[in-house]
């Protein structure tokens, strides 16, 4: 309803006469084919009962996302302008993005109401009279808009030596009788053995409950779980990033291209010819500065950068220092407002770099760092970036104490486990205003 309402809106908006003709009735029912597709493939309209604001909008853009590129492709192949134009498919798109977001935030807002005051809910009860059933008791009970209600727990011993005040229900044999056999959900702490989960699941498969385990293994700093069967054998990934998910990749590389030809058209196309004059000008030698650093996987490359020093031995070695006198006077103004890093752009659209990642380090600083900073080498799970979290938190330039690089590494990890979309734009819009500020540490 909502796509219907929005492409006649494009209509009028763009001014386009109606009624409509045979095959503007035909494009509007071919792309809401296209759209009851996309939802039908992506689910998106389900709203969790755990989920938040963002995780909604997410997957709303993202269905207009795939949605946008299946009906531009088919503009491009089969000349659809003679069915719609520019002007009605731009207004159609901004629309249906808009109002497809807000419907959606509203009617999770509504749903989350409703489960509050009592409606749409679940019964549930925890199998393990320990802390992780706690933790879940706690959580539940502070969100009564998950719509999940908790009758109480079940403990495996006939007597609970603690004392505590969640309500016990009684022994694990209780359960199995007919009072609980109208539960939606049985949540089953990982301590409790494995023959009596066993006995919960035949329980609950007999009388259509669902079973949730609450795991014993700490997963908080990890952003998703990947369940994998080979064969009978059920397999979970631990360690997943949101960016070995394909959707996510075709996201930020698509943003990458885009942003990086922006840059290269609009600012290098003039500036470039500028500095190069100037470098020159000031000091023998070539205009950009290739040094070989680590990228995605530890691959190798030659990332670019205006020069800014005199040509020397050590600049693979040592690290820029302040009042350093191996920086010319062009340089020293490159490297205050940054401007030595946009070449590159031109590693982001060879695909060796993305616009926002851990920054690359030159290679013989990898090695004397890898094995004294933990988890060092997760920062290569993926492409390194021109900015960065860490760089937009003030962690840039030379590396004098220990904790600056264990900090920076921290930043980094955090960056690749809780990756989003609207992250890297947070992160380029506070790297802008940190530049505009200036920064202490950028010689």
């Amino acid at each position: 309803m909502v796509v219907l309402t929005m492409f006649f809106a494009a209509f009028y908006v763009s001014n386009t006469d109606l009624p409509l003709a045979k095959n503007e009735l035909l494009g509007i029912g071919l792309s809401l084919l296209v759209w009851v597709f996309i939802s039908s493939f992506t689910r998106d309209f389900k709203i969790g009962r755990a989920v938040g604001f963002y995780h909604t909008f997410k997957k709303a853009f993202r269905s207009v996302f795939l949605f946008i590129s299946c009906i531009a492709l088919a503009w491009v192949l089969i000349e659809s302008e003679k069915t719609f134009d520019r002007h009605f498919l731009t207004t159609f798109f901004l629309l249906l993005f808009v109002w497809i977001s807000i419907y959606r935030v509203t009617v999770h807002l509504v749903l989350d109401r409703y489960r509050t005051f009592g409606g749409n809910i679940r019964r549930s009860v925890i199998v393990g009279y320990d802390q992780l059933g706690f933790d879940l008791f706690k959580l539940l009970s502070k969100r009564p808009q998950f719509g999940i209600r908790v009758k109480g727990f079940f403990s495996i011993r006939n007597e609970v030596e603690e004392n505590f005040s969640y309500p016990l229900l009684g022994t694990v044999e209780q359960l199995f009788s007919k009072e609980y056999t109208g539960l939606d959900f049985i949540y089953i702490s990982d301590k409790v053995s494995s023959d009596i989960k066993t006995q919960i699941l035949d329980f609950a498969d007999e009388n259509l409950i669902k079973v949730k385990l609450l795991p014993e293994i700490k997963l908080d700093v990890l952003k998703s779980l990947v369940l994998r069967r080979y064969e009978h054998i059920s397999v979970i990934d631990l360690n997943q990033i949101p960016l070995d998910n394909l959707f996510n990749r075709l996201v930020k590389r698509s943003f990458d291209i885009v942003f990086s030809l922006a840059i290269v058209l609009l600012v290098m196309s003039w500036l470039y010819p500028i500095i190069g004059v100037l470098i020159k000008w000031n000091s023998r030698g070539p205009i950009l500065f290739k040094q070989r650093r680590h990228g995605a996987n530890n691959e190798v490359f030659n990332c670019y950068k205006f020069r800014t020093m005199v040509k020397n031995d050590e600049a693979d070695e040592k690290w820029a220092t302040k009042d350093d006198y191996r920086i010319t006077r062009i340089g020293r103004f490159l490297r205050r407002s940054s401007i030595d890093e946009l070449p590159q752009v031109f590693n982001v659209l060879l695909g060796q770099m993305s616009v926002v990642g851990p920054r690359p380090h030159p290679i013989k600083l990898n090695e004397s760092y890898q094995n004294r900073v933990q988890k060092y080498a997760n920062r290569h799970s993926f492409k390194p970036g021109i900015t960065g979290l860490a760089q937009s938190m003030g962690f840039r330039g030379e590396i004098k104490e220990f904790h600056q690089m264990n900090s920076r590494v921290r930043l980094d990890r955090f960056y690749l486990q809780n990756w989003s979309f609207w992250l890297d734009i947070k992160i380029i819009t506070k790297t802008i205003i940190s530049l505009y500020k200036g920064q202490d540490l950028a010689y």
